[in-house]
């Protein structure tokens, strides 16, 4: 699968409730190892906690090597985004 976001794009995020995210929607995550970053939900946990996947599979980060996320760490849902 190709990236749906590319270098250089700019993105527009908002809070959005934890409890309204689906898996395949596109987030922004602050990440202790990768600082902010922003990939796609692959499983979202009633918990509060979730997992993240990129589109690009030869050079993204695997899921596994992110771990989990925590309700604490989204910064929002990516709204719309548009190339320069």
């Amino acid at each position: 699968m190709l990236p749906s976001l590319n270098d250089g794009d700019f993105v527009c995020a908002m809070k959005w409730p934890f409890r309204w995210l689906r898996s395949g929607q596109i987030v922004v995550v602050k990440s202790s190892t990768y600082g902010v970053i922003i990939k796609r939900l692959d499983d979202v946990n009633p918990n509060g906690t979730f997992t993240l996947t990129g589109d690009n599979k030869v050079h993204s980060v695997s899921r596994e090597a992110m771990g989990e996320f925590t309700r604490a760490q989204l910064l929002g849902k990516v709204i719309y985004h548009t190339s320069e």
